[in-house]
This record gives structure tokens, sequence and C-alpha cells, in this order.
């Protein structure tokens, strides 16, 4: 069904003139004429009674009307979503995001998202860094808020900020009493860290900071969530070192420490495809830079 001839066919009924209609129509009569005809053929029954005086709808016209308007309407509507969804009205953005950007930075970014594009749906998936490039590369996220990926080939990072890092102990912990802690002050403690598995960069970002103050990092336990790995910390099984967000976190027994070393910092990233062109990433990419300064390395 050409949707262009009931298009015509809807002004022809509503004019009953063919004149009239080709005029509304900006086109000349004969090719309007034509275009009815062909509708009529389709669907084998004539829809005007033509005479030199009058034009008339037939019963199969009559009947045909208000089903024209209802499957025009309809089709004005899938057309005008698109359009929508062209401009980044309407939609669903898939995100992935580090476990840490739960805390602080995704309800921030969610919130004002919504507020600016209320219609666009989000389809949230919580994913290390590493895991983030695989999906990126796979088109299963359209965007990931990350720390680090060694492997990023076809990726575009975009730096959002350095976040401190503190040093998470009991409370019964000696490192506890202190004011601040120093990455050297981790020597000798047993560590819970975020499972190398999972997110081989970040283990070799904190590997490599711990390592120039000769520190091994080694975790004795590690979990692919910050509530588990804080409550092992807040049970007294050892002590972690952790992004300034999760600090919202404040189970019992848990105490947090600013550390003091200059390079006691991570990176929080914007990953996206190379070339992505997808209004709903740019929005978001727009969002994030107001929200976050880009800043400099502390």
């Amino acid at each position: 069904m050409n949707l262009q001839r009931l298009r015509y066919f809807t002004v022809v009924a509503e004019e009953l003139h063919f004149g009239r209609a080709a005029q509304r129509l900006h086109m000349s009569q004969p090719p309007l004429s034509q275009q009815i005809r062909l509708l009529e053929r389709e669907l084998d029954a004539p829809l005007f009674d033509r005479s030199t005086r009058r034009v008339s709808l037939t019963e199969a016209g009559r009947f045909l009307y208000p089903q024209a308007l209802r499957l025009l309407a309809a089709a004005d509507g899938v057309e005008r979503l698109m359009s929508q969804r062209r401009e980044g009205h309407t939609g669903t953005l898939r995100v992935g995001f580090v476990d840490s950007a739960a805390y602080e930075v995704m309800p921030r970014v969610l919130a004002e998202y919504r507020r600016r594009r209320p219609r666009v749906d989000f389809e949230l998936h919580t994913l290390s860094s590493d895991e983030q490039v695989k999906a990126l590369r796979a088109g299963r996220i359209d965007l990931g808020i990350g720390r680090a990926a060694a492997d990023a080939d076809g990726v575009e990072a975009t730096l959002v900020m350095h976040e401190r890092l503190l040093l998470a102990a009991s409370g019964a912990h000696r490192l506890a009493q202190q004011r601040a802690a120093a990455l050297s002050d981790v020597a000798g403690e047993p560590i819970i860290g975020f499972d190398r598995g999972v997110s081989p960069s970040l283990h070799a970002v904190l590997a490599g900071m711990l390592s120039a103050q000769g520190v091994a990092y080694d975790p004795v336990i590690e979990a692919t969530e910050y509530t588990t790995i804080l409550g092992f910390v807040a049970a007294g099984e050892g002590v972690a070192i952790v992004p300034a967000s999760v600090q919202t976190f404040q189970p019992p027994g848990l105490h947090y420490l600013p550390i003091s070393d200059a390079a006691a910092s991570v990176p929080l990233l914007l990953l996206t495809r190379s070339g992505e062109p997808l209004p709903l990433v740019t929005q978001a990419l727009e969002v994030v830079t107001e929200l976050y300064a880009p800043q400099s390395p502390p």
C-alpha cells in the first residue's frame, strides 16, 4: 500500500473537488487523478463517483476515509519517533560503568541527563573497564565509564577527572588512628582488592603505584564489588585502596583515610567507540563535561 496515495485520497475526500485538492497538494490535477485511479485499482474498488458537476465518495470511499486517517496518523507517529531518536530526544542509552562509579558519578550524571532528556531510557551494566572495552567493540553498550583499559583499540577515552584514592581500614586498625596515610604504610598489610581477573588494567595501575613506593600489591582477597571489599575491611580482614567516591558507603566499623602521596589517584574515563555517531552518546559526553570540568593530573 502506497501511503502517499492514501494522503492524496484523504485530501480529495475532504475537498470533493480534484482541482482544489490538487492546489492544496501543490500539484497539477492530471497526476492526482492518475494516483487516485491507481489506488482504486490496488483496492479493487471505486472510491469516488465522478461527474462533470460534482465528486462524491462511494460507499467504499466512505469506509476507507477514517481508516486512512488512522493509518496516516500512525505512520506520522512512527516518522516523528524516528526523527526524535535521530535527534537524541528518545531512545535507549546502554551504559557500562565500573562499580566505584555507582556511588556518586552515575547518580549525578543520570539525574542531569534525565532532566534534559526525560524520554531517553537507560540500560545499565556494571562492568570493569576491560569488560567495557570488549562490550563497546561488540556493540553491547554505547558508553562506558571506566578507570583504565590497556587494550583499547577502536575505543576513545575522554578524561572525566583524576579521583583521589583513600585507604580503607577497620576502626580498630592501627592506621585508623592516623589523620592520613601514605602508600608505604600498606607494606606488610593484608590487602583486599578488586578481582584482577575481571579488571587486569586497574590491578596493573595499583601495582605500579605501590611498586614505586617499594610495596608489593598482591591482594589476599579479591572481589568484584566494593561493598564486598569494604565489608571484609570493616570485619578486620585487611585494608583496601579505594576511589574517594566510594566513601559514601559507610558500614559500621569502617574508617577512610586520605592518602598523602601525590600519585595516589586514578582517572575516571568516558569510553566510546571511535567515531561514535549516536546523538545519545554525544549528549552524555556534554553532560559529563559540564558536570566535571576537565582536570589536569594532580
